[in-house]
């Protein structure tokens, strides 16, 4: 049984309503006041809240906008009850998130098609997220497993020689072992990082409020500076400081510092991964006539063909079978969505055994 909280002032009104709604087979609460009625939706939970715009000490933009506040109650779909002389406000109301409007008088038949319309909206929104979790679901359980073993099984392998065998192996065999041990707790520690940092981004990229409350901050970094350290950094680890070429322009981007520097690190460090000593690595970036920032990464050596660049997405690394550096994909899932949340776009253009480029465009921020 569906439950619906009545905030009304006016006891004959509430009365009314609840009468009908019993009827109707939904369990109905009702408070008399706004702040008797915030208290209820937090203690009671209801599945809708029907609630009167102007009452006295707490009106109804007000209880919706406590009720904002809170991440228990902020999503429990809202329904004003307003009389015809409030129709000047009925946009304030919606922008504070109500999910309607209802004019009173009303008859019952009008009380039932506002109820029910807003329920089954919000069990359709419920149920497109309970089913992209499920998808998300799925493809860590798919991806999982061999991602976590593959880094535990060479933790395991080593204690276990280790403890078997360690008071006849020579020092040397002891600090292979160590290292053995050091890198896959490393690499588990990074998988981990990225599922967390992918699982989240995901969420948020289908948050509407939360998405757009992220784009809405003021962010500006300079690009110059990271992007030559990070590529240099990567080239080093590689030992390929001869393959590196850089042409990088400075500028202000509206992006966090934090969030460039993944991006950059992962498709520079793909970059290198991919491509053999000798093969030139080339990163140079520009400003273009529209106000937006352009970052190109070329590499020679691994390509990907046009179907592979049509399904990029988490989980999924190509040519495993001809290539043997470790990861599932979702690095590159993880660049893609931080892109979108700043309004960017990321294109990857493959020839094959010739180059790759990745072409990333970003909006310019505040110099």
């Amino acid at each position: 049984m569906e439950k619906i909280l009545v905030i009304e002032d006016e006891i004959n009104i509430a009365r009314n309503i609840k009468q009908i709604l019993d009827l109707s087979n939904f369990y109905t609460i009702t408070a008399d006041n706004g702040s008797e009625g915030v208290e209820l939706a937090k203690e009671e939970m209801p599945d809708l809240i029907l609630c009167d715009v102007m009452m006295p000490n707490l009106d109804g933009y007000q209880v919706l906008t406590e009720l904002k506040k809170d991440g228990k109650t902020d999503n429990i779909p809202f329904i004003f009850l307003t009389a015809k002389s409030d129709r000047p406000y009925f946009r304030k109301g919606m922008e504070l998130g109500a999910d309607d409007y209802l004019t009173k008088p009303f008859t019952p038949d009008e009380l039932f098609t506002a109820v029910n319309t807003c329920l089954a909206k919000h069990q359709k929104m419920k149920k497109q997220a309970q089913d992209k979790i499920d998808e998300l679901s799925s493809r860590i359980q798919k991806a999982l497993p061999h991602e976590l073993y593959t880094p535990l099984n060479g933790m395991m392998v080593s204690a276990s020689l280790l403890n078997e065998y360690a008071e006849s192996m020579s020092v040397e065999e002891i600090k292979d072992m160590a290292k053995t041990l050091l890198d896959s707790s490393q690499r588990l520690h990074q998988i981990s990082e990225k599922f967390v940092l992918y699982t989240y981004l995901e969420f948020l990229t289908n948050n509407s409020e939360k998405l757009e409350e992220t784009r809405q901050k003021q962010y500006s970094c300079f690009t110059k500076t990271i992007i030559e350290n990070i590529a240099k950094i990567e080239a080093e680890a590689f030992n390929r400081k001869s393959d590196l070429a850089l042409e990088i322009e400075e500028a202000s981007i509206k992006t966090s510092e934090s969030d460039l520097h993944r991006i950059v690190k992962e498709l520079v460090n793909n970059s290198f991964k991919f491509s053999h000593q000798g093969q030139q690595v080339k990163i140079l970036s520009k400003i273009s006539d529209d106000d937006s920032y352009h970052l190109f990464i070329i590499n020679e050596g691994k390509c990907m063909t046009s179907e592979q660049l049509e399904e990029i997405g988490s989980f999924r690394q190509f040519h495993q079978e001809f290539f043997s550096q470790e990861g599932c994909g979702l690095g590159l899932a993880i660049v893609k969505k931080l892109i979108n949340i700043y309004q960017g776009s990321i294109r990857i253009e493959s020839l094959i055994n010739n180059q790759t480029v990745v072409h990333i465009i970003l909006p310019l921020g505040e110099a």
